[in-house]
């Protein structure tokens, strides 16, 4: 299951081929990716309500980041849960009131010291995001 976070739509900019998508998530801007056609089909128009689906595959999680990243989505979050498998572990994490599921290696979990309460940033590229609309 996707993570869901629902939003409004704050600006598009069309190229040729794909579409820049800005998202205001609660108070957290998200950039999103699409093709133009995408754009086109989806009627899509600022101050539009949308969701932005994310993969918790598609998640990265980073502890004491500072610094550039060409990723542009990145949102301060709080670890609430974790369930610890052999090779993949889900890390749950608050931001904004929403809880957000993040699949990553168990080795990276322990190489990290992710816990309960730690405060990470977790980080989608552009590309990585899926916007659905309601009709």
């Amino acid at each position: 299951m996707a993570n869901r976070l629902c939003g409004t739509i704050i600006s598009i900019t069309r190229g040729q081929i794909h579409a820049h998508v800005q998202i205001l998530w609660k108070d957290v801007p998200l950039s999103v990716i699409i093709t133009r056609a995408s754009c086109d089909d989806m009627h899509l128009a600022v101050g539009d309500t949308i969701s932005a689906l994310i993969k918790g595959t598609d998640i990265m999680l980073a502890k004491s980041f500072s610094g550039m990243l060409s990723a542009r989505n990145k949102v301060k979050c709080v670890v609430r849960d974790i369930v610890q498998g052999d090779v993949l572990s889900k890390v749950f994490v608050e931001s904004q009131g929403d809880m957000l599921h993040v699949i990553i290696t168990s080795t990276s979990l322990k190489d990290m010291g992710i816990s309960t309460d730690d405060e990470v940033t977790a980080i989608v590229k552009s590309t990585e995001l899926i916007l659905s609309k309601e009709i």
